[in-house]
Formats: structure tokens, sequence, C-alpha cells
């Protein structure tokens, strides 16, 4: 198995659930023999994966995926000061810039987990469900960019987005037929970006993010 390989395979693990945030992953050494690979390609891959901010790594310790409770204790503005127009504002702003980053730098793996997790939110049962869905999508593209600052920038957004005050607003305006309209335009993002088509990915983005925007500023 080549590093793109064992890349792909841990970070689905991580986004498909099946390492919870706060889990300790395995050793370098039981890695290495389950995927049939060396102990520096399996140190080079966990390396990728901390720059990226998905695994925090504690010498003596171990290994773990990211604690996102942990995270927003120690750093981020403040939910309960951010309003909703705000956050739009922000967010209209800087995520439709990551689709020519995400065309450039993506590899194909990266594009393949990122629609992976758009067809996860199609199956999702409930409203909750699709939420973490979505959050992990639009997370996934700013890590997609390679650019650390701006990665950081999302990830401070999707802090306020997972607080209770946010989560309780977007319920009140996630309606079925809401849903499934995100659905699509999630659909339509990710076909862009495989397309490598930065133009039809950025307006794609801008489309999304209106809608989100009209429907949260309405309620």
């Amino acid at each position: 198995m080549s590093a793109d390989l064992l890349l792909h395979a841990l970070q689905k693990k991580i986004d498909s659930g099946g390492w919870q945030p706060g889990a300790r992953l395995p050793t370098e050494r039981e890695l290495a023999r389950h995927y049939g690979v060396g102990r520096n390609t399996v140190r080079r891959v966990l390396g990728n994966l901390e720059s990226r901010g998905l695994i925090v790594r504690h010498v003596g310790r171990g290994t773990f995926v990211a604690d996102d409770l942990a995270s927003d204790a120690r750093q981020g503005t403040d939910a309960s000061v951010v309003n909703p127009e705000e956050m739009m504002e922000a967010r209209l702003l800087i995520e439709p810039l990551l689709a020519r980053l995400v065309v450039a730098r993506a590899s194909i793996m990266e594009l393949d987990a990122i629609r992976t997790l758009v067809m996860r939110g199609s199956e999702a049962r409930s409203m909750a469900e699709f939420e973490q869905w979505d959050n992990k999508f639009h997370r996934a593209i700013a890590r997609a960019s390679k650019n650390q600052y701006l990665i950081g920038i999302i990830e401070g957004m999707h802090r306020i987005r997972r607080s209770d005050e946010w989560g309780a607003l977007r319920r009140r305006g996630l309606t079925d037929d809401r849903r499934r309209a995100y659905q699509k335009e999630h659909e339509k993002i990710i076909d862009a970006l495989c397309a490598r088509d930065a133009e039809r990915a950025r307006q794609a983005i801008v489309d999304h993010l209106s809608h989100v925007q009209s429907n949260l500023l309405v309620e």
C-alpha cells in the first residue's frame, strides 16, 4: 500500500466515525502490520494528519483523534458574540476562495473522500445526522486546500456552528425540503471540484451558502 492509499484509509476511518474524537489510534507498529506498510510510511502519513489538525500525538501516551470539544474549550471566538449575519458574511467571503486551491491541490483520493461524505449526507436518517455530514463536508473541502491559515479560519467557524446556540438556530430552519436542496447543492460542489472546474465550484459554493444564508436569516 502506498502512502496516499494509507492516508485515504486513515482519513476515511476518522471522517466516517470509525474512530471517534478523542479515540486512541493503534500504535505505529500495529498500523504498519495491519496495512502492510513500513513504519516510516505510517509516520509520514500521521504527520500529514497531524498537520491538518485531524489527530494529536502525545509523547509517551500515543496518538489520538482530535477532540473538537477540547479544542473548543481552548480556542476560538465565543459563539454567543457572533450573530448569524456576521457568520454568513464571513463564510461567503472565505469559502468560495477555497475552490481554486482545492482544484489545484487536492488529490484524487481526497476528492473521493469528500464525495463519500456527500453520499453519507444523502443516507442520513435524521436532521442531526445530516448536520454531522454537512459539517464534515465543508471542513474536508477546507483541508483539501492545503492552506493551513485558511483551514484554521474555517475550523474556527465550524466550532461556532457546533455550539448549542447555533445548533438550536440551525435546527429551527432545517426542514426536509431544505435538507434535500442542500444535499443537491453539495453534489454540485463536489462534481465541479472533481471536474477540476474552479469557477463552477466557486459559484456552486456561493449559491449554496447564499441559500443557507437566506434560510437562516429569514427565520
